[in-house]
């Protein structure tokens, strides 16, 4: 049987645990009280509620023209604020850390001071045992309580603390939001159009709501630059661009760039004059450095939008600017750099009051909702995943969804309070292609991974979703489908044209040609017209078998998809920008 251990007095050992339990035990009693009082003094002022910022975007709101100088100091101390918050977020949990550390280590040591001096005390009256380990353990228990007490206490005040901060930064913020809109409702008096409005002219990527869908069924079957059959007036592209045109009335709106400069064009659509052409300035926090690209993706890849009497304009190094039709500069500022390693892509769209910006890159992805009037944002959705695709404004039966693909997730959103209506996870590998809609279902598909059909139902909490089916033989990667009612088409890369049944995911039949393709398909009436990167266009028929209407070449290489109106096409290429109208009654 073991004999029980017994401990020699060590007056050395002693003395060194007695002095960590002396400066470990005021150490913590010091943080204890300093975060004690960092409790009190944000419960009474916090970092985060600035009267002063407030007032100064009051000011800002209220002012009839934009104060620049005063929106910088906004900045500024928006800055300011926000650091001193998160500083303050810091304190707290360094500070509990140490109170953690400082308390463990007294309670260490004050066990220690009895374990290398366990004699008994000298007591006035001669005690009995008993009672003499009694009052030994009760005044442990006491100085150990009392660690423990302060302990919890300074963890207490430091959780407390930081969750007054966020729960201060959240009423700060929600404040914020609710004033802006207060603030703006009576600066946003501009009307800007409706939906019957936009589906009469081409105004974004893919025409009304990114859709891919034309209004006007009046358009040629063939056309021949070298001949000039059906061909209205022809011009050279000042400046290479892979992204599409977009036409409201008599003007036709499209960008190019390179290293160096970035240009905004106006084209007349009568005659195909070059009107204006607008060189970006330099903004503030423009890189100084021209991004890394992907050759596909270019300088100026991303589709303009125009809503009203304002065109819109995004570029691969975060510029973002608007115009009016005369050239005149709106607004303009850089609204970062994406951290995208294929260059940002997605296009804009804008839909009622609003411009929305698809901004998904490997970390920090957001949609963002801005006012068309200043560039200032309205709302954002923080977003999980990077993907290369643009947002499309679908009309559902449930109302306007905004509908967006990303790496995993098909999602919608409220257009108008950025409300995530639902989400499924369909997707994978790196998505290019748009979203689309057709007759209550929404399609998406990327190379590489898969394509799914989700279908929308009613629910009582809202809208229900459920995945039909899933296909992941032939997929997209840059075209983007579209739908005609009963079967979705997409083109891909290596060649192949696929038509699926919309239904159960059948594949209907496919198409080969000799090449791939980066310009979306786009239905016309009974007809889908689609150009291939060689420069072939393909018309055929929206029907369960292929039927090829017209096949001829566009001239040169094309990347953009081409935009539809009544009675004519307006054709991109690596070299022209040509209007396409019938002749002779063709």
């Amino acid at each position: 049987m073991l004999e029980k251990r017994e401990f020699e007095k060590n007056d050395f050992m002693w003395r060194v645990s007695a002095m960590c339990a002396f400066v470990t035990g005021f150490f913590s009693l010091i943080v204890f009280i300093l975060l004690i009082i960092n409790y009190l003094q944000i419960r009474a002022a916090d970092p985060v509620d600035n009267p002063m910022l407030t007032e100064m975007r009051m000011e800002y709101a209220n002012a009839p023209d934009k104060d620049e100088a005063l929106a910088q100091r906004i900045q500024e101390l928006d800055l300011l604020t926000r650091k001193a918050f998160f500083t303050t977020q810091n304190h707290l949990r360094i500070g509990g850390i140490l109170l953690l550390l400082g308390c463990s280590i007294f309670m260490i040591a004050f066990k220690n001071m009895a374990r290398w001096r366990p004699e008994r005390p000298k007591l006035a009256e001669k005690p009995t045992a008993e009672i003499e380990f009694l009052a030994l353990a009760e005044s442990r228990n006491l100085i150990t309580w009392a660690a423990v007490i302060m302990l919890g206490g300074g963890l207490a005040a430091s959780y407390l603390t930081e969750s007054a901060l966020v729960m201060d930064a959240d009423a700060v913020a929600k404040s914020a939001d609710a004033g802006a809109e207060e603030e703006a409702a009576p600066v946003s008096t501009k009307e800007f159009p409706g939906w019957d409005a936009m589906a009469n002219e081409w105004p974004s990527f893919r025409g009304a709501g990114a859709m891919a869908i034309a209004q006007f069924e009046n358009i040629p079957t063939e056309w021949d630059l070298e001949s000039g059959k059906n061909i209205k007036w022809k011009v050279d592209v000042p400046r290479v661009g892979t992204n599409s045109p977009v036409v409201w009335g008599n003007r036709l709106f499209m960008s190019g760039a390179d290293e160096e400069t970035r240009e905004v064009y106006c084209y007349d659509t009568e005659t195909g004059e070059l009107l204006w052409t607008q060189t970006l300035d330099t903004f503030e926090n423009t890189p100084t450095e021209p991004p890394m690209i992907d050759d596909h993706t270019g300088y100026a890849p991303s589709t303009m939008v125009v809503h009203g009497d304002q065109v819109f304009a995004l570029f691969v190094n975060g510029d973002l600017v608007s115009y009016d039709f005369d050239g005149n500069l709106v607004w303009g500022y850089n609204f970062g750099l994406a951290d995208n390693h294929y260059g940002h892509s997605s296009s804009l769209l804008a839909y009622e009051n609003l411009l929305y910006l698809q901004w998904d890159q490997a970390e920090n992805s957001e949609l963002v909702a801005l006012n068309p009037e200043n560039g200032e944002e309205v709302w954002s959705q923080a977003r999980d995943e990077i993907s290369w695709a643009s947002p499309i404004v679908a009309q559902t039966e449930f109302g306007p969804q905004l509908m967006l693909a990303s790496e995993e997730n098909l999602d919608a959103y409220d257009p108008k309070t950025g409300e995530l209506l639902w989400r499924e996870e369909v997707l994978g590998g790196e998505v290019a292609p748009s979203p689309a809609y057709s007759n209550g279902i929404v399609f998406a598909a990327n190379e590489y991974a898969q394509s799914a059909a989700v279908k929308l139902a009613a629910a009582e909490d809202g809208i229900a979703t459920e995945v039909l089916w899933e296909y992941d033989y032939y997929l997209p990667e840059v075209s983007s489908p579209v739908g005609d009612g009963e079967r979705f088409y997409f083109a891909t890369s290596t060649g192949e044209i696929v038509c699926l049944n919309a239904e159960n995911g059948e594949e209907l039949w496919i198409g080969e040609v000799d090449d791939g393709f980066y310009s979306s398909p786009v239905l016309v009436g009974d007809r889908i017209y689609l150009a291939d990167m060689s420069g072939n266009m393909y018309i055929f028929k929206t029907s369960s078998e292929y039927e090829l209407i017209n096949q001829f070449n566009l001239g040169a290489s094309t990347y953009a998809t081409p935009a539809f109106l009544d009675g004519r096409v307006y054709v991109r290429t690596a070299e022209h920008l040509y209007c396409v109208e019938a002749q002779d009654g063709e």
